[in-house]
């Protein structure tokens, strides 16, 4: 993710720039903020792939700042590292709690801050592919799902719900022939083969469904300090 655009939101303007560039330097897209009110701005307007956000700041603090933007949809998917020059467990703590995706605490290294960039986008990175793989699953599929019947689609359902044979057949009150006969038709509609092909298959269509529904370089050590 060369292209990668990451927001920093740091008050202190000499430590802002300072990250600013080392991102840049990177071959990174960099944008700024003083303020979280700011920050929420302009990551709400150019949804940034990573927010880098001290932990104070004038206003609202990062825990708020954070809270905030992760209840914007378009956001829900963005990476976040908090600042602090608060060495203590327990502000590591809360912002990992609270779904943080890295700690840093300053002073740190320029190594330390592009590491743990780097490591945010690679994650991200397979978020996406896993997504695409998930989009062409439904592509491939959507066609051939359309083709079952009512009785089929809910036969699918209770596989996807791990129930056997005779629990699907004491549910729908038919036969365990009856439903052994739906699970024949649904593999062969579905173009599935093996013997655990149309679990696995109802499983991988289950996570797709729930995920759609509405998560170094050794150059310098030079230190960024604190506050």
């Amino acid at each position: 993710m060369s292209n990668a655009l990451i927001l920093v939101i740091e008050d202190e303007k000499a430590l802002c720039k300072n990250i600013s560039e080392i991102i840049e330097h990177y071959g990174f897209r960099v944008m700024s903020a003083s303020t979280g009110e700011e920050g929420i701005k302009l990551a709400e307007e150019f949804t940034p792939d990573i927010i880098i956000s001290d932990i104070m700041l004038p206003g609202i603090d990062g825990f708020e700042m954070f809270g905030r933007v992760k209840q914007l949809p378009q956001l829900k998917r963005s990476a976040f590292i908090f600042l602090t020059a608060k060495s203590t467990r327990s502000d590591a703590r809360a912002a990992m709690n609270m779904g943080a995706d890295d700690y840093i605490t300053k002073p740190f290294t320029k190594e330390e801050l592009i590491n743990s960039v780097r490591t945010r986008l690679e994650k991200l990175s397979r978020l996406n592919e896993r997504r695409l793989e998930n989009n062409e699953l439904a592509d491939a599929t959507s066609k051939n799902l359309s083709s079952l019947t009512k009785t089929e689609h809910k036969v699918l359902n209770e596989i996807s719900e791990g129930r056997t044979t005779p629990q699907i057949a004491q549910k729908l009150f038919v036969s365990k022939k009856t439903v052994e006969n739906h699970r024949v038709n649904i593999s062969r509609k579905l173009d599935l083969s093996g013997p655990n092909s149309l679990i696995k298959f109802a499983l991988q269509l289950k996570t797709q469904k729930s995920d759609s529904s509405p998560s170094g370089d050794t150059t310098s050590s030079s230190s960024i300090q604190k506050k």
